[in-house]
């Protein structure tokens, strides 16, 4: 008699599992942004932006966010296909599942859980580490291309003498070539460490990731470049190119969540534009339109895709 009132119930829990799931991101994304300060803020920010930019342009901006997230569920496809069978429809469902439980997480952790959801039974802690690997080729352009660019800018920020920024400067170079060392060298791994041998990726699939992460980071650096035209910035491709890179260079290292980042990647910005342009408040304006429409926007999505999540099971 318990035993078949067990399983109505456990069929009820497990439908309603995505309908739980919505409620929970839908109440974090209102809390941080809706009845926030700073979501306060950028509404507007977007009302007065909304008159300025026009709809040609909110369509290229919404087309290149698309773009990013169908190259990063092509990423997300590629590693994890030697134990799951992944179309890229599914894929790109669960990269926006990724982006909702990301928004709210310290250092977007929360998207490895989201993205995992989709995944067969038997192999979500593997894919956690695939998509480690899909983290690390991105983590691996950001600091190379972002090292560079330090180097190339540094006359122009007086603040970048600090001592910090010091360590900052001796540290990257040193912690680009250890990771691209450790990305694509393939550890022999003995005794109770073997374990992490099963871990490795093929190195044909390691420089695919390279590949369409240096893609994806191309695709930032034109978002930006775009709003800053038709905000009407003027400011040349490369001087846009090599201070962004710096912006994501920061941002890789220092710990947020998705809304704070907002706060912090506006007060980077500030800071590493300063020197090339003077409006603070468009330089506010360039940063949360980015942030709302490759952060905010796809979290949303992610969140109304939990709707049709249902936990799946053995059948009894």
């Amino acid at each position: 008699m318990f035993k078949s009132a067990k399983h109505p119930i456990l069929s009820i829990l497990k439908s309603s599992a995505g309908l739980l799931l919505f409620f929970i991101c839908a109440f974090a994304i209102y809390q941080k942004v809706l009845i926030n300060e700073d979501g306060k803020n950028i509404k507007q920010i977007f009302l007065i932006q909304l008159k300025i930019i026009p709809n040609f342009g909110w369509f290229c901006l919404l087309l290149l966010m698309l773009s990013n997230l169908i190259i990063e569920a092509l990423k997300w496809k590629l590693v994890v296909s030697e134990n799951n069978t992944m179309g890229i429809l599914k894929s790109l469902k669960s990269v926006f599942v990724g982006q909702a439980f990301a928004f709210f997480t310290p250092n977007r952790i929360g998207e490895y859980a989201g993205r995992t959801m989709y995944l067969n039974d038997g192999n979500k802690l593997m894919g956690i580490s695939q998509m480690a690997w899909s983290s690390y080729a991105q983590l691996l352009v950001t600091i190379t291309i972002g090292t560079v660019a330090l180097f190339i800018n540094i006359t122009f920020y007086p603040w970048m003498t600090n001592s910090w920024m010091v360590w900052i400067k001796i540290i990257c170079p040193i912690l680009a070539l250890l990771v691209l060392y450790f990305y694509f060298s393939v550890q022999n791994w003995k005794g109770v460490f073997s374990v992490f041998n099963s871990l490795q990726i093929a190195h044909p699939i390691k420089v695919q990731l390279i590949f369409w992460s240096l893609l994806r980071y191309l695709i930032f650096i034109v978002q930006y470049y775009l709003v800053a035209h038709l905000l009407k910035m003027n400011l040349p491709f490369l001087t846009v190119f090599w201070s962004l890179s710096i912006l994501f260079l920061l941002l890789s290292i220092l710990p947020t969540i998705s809304i704070t980042e907002l706060v912090v990647r506006g007060q980077l910005l500030i800071l590493i534009l300063t020197p090339f342009y003077s409006n603070k408040l468009i330089i506010v304006s360039l940063s949360s339109i980015i942030w709302g429409i490759n952060f905010l926007l796809p979290s949303i999505i992610g969140t109304f895709l939990l709707l049709g999540y249902r936990i799946k099971g053995n059948k009894a």
